[in-house]
């Protein structure tokens, strides 16, 4: 008997951890972040949506544009996330300021990730100095444009392991039938 407590064990954590996903990002310095990005812009997020244009999944965020130092931004911009950290996706907050660093390949158009410099505007100061004056502004929402952008040189510097997250639960369903079958024997006998 116990060897079969110890095999369910044994089970339920491989099946655990050969799940598990994990964010590794190089750290990037302001020029890094802004010769490897597709666009760089600061922008209000105005709605949060789940991503059903990809297989992925994840989050679709819509930000109202402000100031753009890379990229060709319009004054309304649609960017994508993963749905969480482990997997590098970026938590924004509706209402909040950000300035996006953003990438773009053939899944996603316009996504962003943890291991970009994206960050609040409030706590982007050092990037801020760096960029100097945008390369485009909107006014006041007119939609106007002061100057056109550079162009972008894009360097992946993120990754994420692979595995479906919808089995990563697995050892722990199969640890607590192993537990709940022991312990109905044991008050049965």
């Amino acid at each position: 008997m116990r060897w079969l407590l110890v095999f369910l064990i044994g089970l339920a954590s491989f099946a655990q951890t050969s799940e598990a996903r994990a964010c590794s990002c190089m750290k990037l310095t302001p020029a890094e972040g802004l010769s490897s990005a597709y666009a760089v812009f600061i922008g209000e997020v105005t709605t949060l949506e789940p991503n059903t244009a990809t297989k992925f999944g994840g989050v679709e965020i819509t930000l109202r544009v402000s100031k753009v130092w890379k990229g060709e931004i319009g004054e309304q911009v649609k960017v994508r996330t993963a749905g969480s950290s482990a997997a590098c996706g970026y938590s924004f907050v509706k209402g909040e300021r950000y300035l996006v660093y953003a990438d773009r390949d053939e899944a996603d158009p316009m996504r962003v990730s943890l291991c970009s410099r994206t960050a609040l505007v409030a706590n982007a100061a050092e990037d801020l100095d760096f960029l100097g004056k945008p390369s485009q502004q909107f006014d006041d929402g007119s939609g106007r444009r002061k100057s056109k952008d550079r162009k972008a040189r894009r360097r992946d510097n993120c990754s994420a392991s692979p595995g479906p997250a919808e089995h990563a639960g697995f050892g722990w369903v199969v640890l607590f039938l192993a537990g709940t079958t022991l312990a109905l024997r044991r008050i049965i006998a």
